[in-house]
């Protein structure tokens, strides 16, 4: 599996609905891949703040100070 196949099946793999075939692939993956479990990692963190505080809306320069820090952290 590569980054982009793992990125696309992301919330299935979150949500345990991947075939275990292709489980073990992202496993694996995500092994060797310090870039996608960082995007894993704040993903599941982002899931668990939804859950926790519910959906919130940032506008303005926030929003965009938000996404430049997402996309900084992935590279």
């Amino acid at each position: 599996m590569d980054c982009q196949t793992l990125f696309e099946h992301l919330t299935d793999f979150l949500e345990g609905s991947l075939t275990p075939e292709q489980e073990q692939l992202a496993l694996e993956h995500l092994a060797t891949c310090p870039r996608c479990e960082t995007v894993l990692d704040q993903t599941r963190e982002v899931t668990r703040l939804l859950a926790e505080h519910g959906r919130i809306t940032l506008e303005g320069e926030r929003r965009q100070e938000l996404l430049h820090r997402i996309l900084q952290s992935t590279r």
